[in-house]
Parts: C-alpha cells; structure tokens; sequence
C-alpha cells in the first residue's frame, strides 16, 4: 500500500518557497547600490566623500565608518531625530556636507597622511538592514628631487635625493658602480629617498641619469656625460708627463745644436 501524499501542505510549501525566492532576489537587488566615488588629494587639502543610494531606500540611519587594520572605526552618524554627531578623534577634522537620508557626504580638512585609506557610509534600513558603500582616499603630495655629484680620484660620486607621498622609487641609468639607499619618514607621512651611486669614471659609457618613478610617472635627473675621448685623471697625468718630457728633449737638442754652431768672425 503506496502513502499519500498530502497535495495540500506540498502547495503550501512550494507557495511559501516561492515567495521566500522573490524575497531574496529583492534583497540581492538592493545591495550593492550605492553610488560611491574614490578621491586623490594633496597633502593638507579638501575632500569629500559622497555615497547615494541608486533607489530610495526606507533608511532609518546613516552611519560614516573608517577601516583600520583592528577593524573599523566609528567617525559620525545621522539621523533625523537627533541630527548630525561627529565623533573624537574626527570632531574637528570632518564634518556633514550633506545631511540626508539617501544621501550623505563628509568632507574631510587639512588632510593628512593618517586619512589614506577606504570608508564605509551604511545606510541602516528596514526591513533590508544594513546597506553599504565603500569610498577611499587616496593621500598624495608632490614629488621634490634634485641630483648632486662630484668627480674625483678618477670616480663619479653621485646623490639622489627624492621625496614624495606615496614613496618615491629610485633607479639608476650606469654601467656598473656601487650603489646604497636609505629612506627617512618624515612627520608629515611623506618618504624621503636617498640614494647615492660611486662609478669609475673610465667605465662610464654614457650619461649618468637618476631615475625616479612616483605615482605612476618617471622623472629622470641626468648627470654627466660621457664624452669620447675622456681621461682617467691618472692617464691624463701619465699624458701629460710624456708630453712634457718629449717638450723638454726637443729643448735639449735644439740647444745643443745651436752650440754646435761656429762662431761667427768679425
């Protein structure tokens, strides 16, 4: 004898199935909707960061959040009840641009090197719960370099001198030499490299460029050249004896010549 089955509770299950589905398929819909923009800005610049829904959302609160390698950092919240709050440490570095519900915006002042990095904006909704977008900053502040360099003993010893935020790299455009590099952080988050190059001046079969790439760019400091026909000082000296020594040979035997000469008679 085969057991019945109870067509009933088979339709309400699927019925109740179906609905959960279109449940679901709403709610991935929703998320990952918020229109968000990352920003570049200068070293002790202005910024703002904007997020916004791409449709209108039940939100009941507004949440600004700062990732850190610990987790994440509250920085200020709004809701329409009690308004706009910015937390410490963030009290007098940011404030509301926008005070909104389906649309928010921070703008961060003076911007420092600790304010690189990505945020979170959450719109707290109902009955869809917690909806973010994940704006970033990234901090930057112009590259400054120059190249010193001196010839001496037959060597060129060269400096590099680079620095930058992000950090600045440095390569070099030589023959061989011995090269050492060291980087400073300065307070304000910037790097500073130095990299320095000693090459035998013989060996150097074209002109000595320092290269340096930051943020995506190449800017090349160049150096001496090395021009055909150049002498080791050492050679130089060894030349310039011989020439000194074939000069005073032909003095002497242009002098002895001369005294083998008669004397004229009167």
């Amino acid at each position: 004898m085969h057991p019945k089955v109870n067509g009933g509770k088979c339709s309400l299950w699927t019925f109740q199935g179906f609905i959960l589905c279109i449940i679901l398929v709403e709610l991935c819909s929703t998320q990952g909707t918020i229109q968000t923009q990352n920003k570049d800005v200068q070293l002790g610049g202005n910024v703002t960061l904007k997020c916004m829904p791409t449709k209108d959302l039940n939100t009941l609160l507004v949440t600004w959040q700062k990732k850190t390698d610990q987790g994440v950092e509250n920085m200020a919240v709004f809701n329409e009840t009690a308004g706009g709050n910015v937390f410490l440490p963030y009290k007098h570095r940011i404030g509301f641009d926008v005070l909104g519900l389906n649309e928010t915006a921070i703008t961060f002042w003076n911007v420092s090197h600790q304010d690189h990095g990505c945020y979170y904006c959450i719109f707290n909704t109902f009955p869809l719960g917690s909806i973010k977008g994940n704006p970033c900053i990234s901090v930057y502040d112009n590259l400054k370099a120059f190249l010193h360099y001196q010839i001496a003993d037959g060597h060129l010893n060269a400096t590099c001198f680079a620095t930058g935020l992000p950090r600045p790299n440095i390569s070099w455009v030589a023959s061989g030499g011995e090269k050492n590099e060291r980087e400073i952080r300065n307070p304000n988050g910037t790097v500073s490299v130095i990299s320095s190059i000693l090459v035998n001046v013989s060996s150097l079969k074209k002109q000595l460029i320092c290269r340096i790439a930051h943020r995506g760019e190449e800017r090349d400091l160049k150096g001496p050249v090395a021009e055909r026909g150049y002498l080791d000082p050492v050679l130089l000296s060894v030349v310039l004896l011989i020439i000194v020594v074939i000069l005073i040979t032909i003095a002497i035997c242009c002098w002895r010549r001369h005294r083998k000469k008669p004397s004229g008679k009167f």
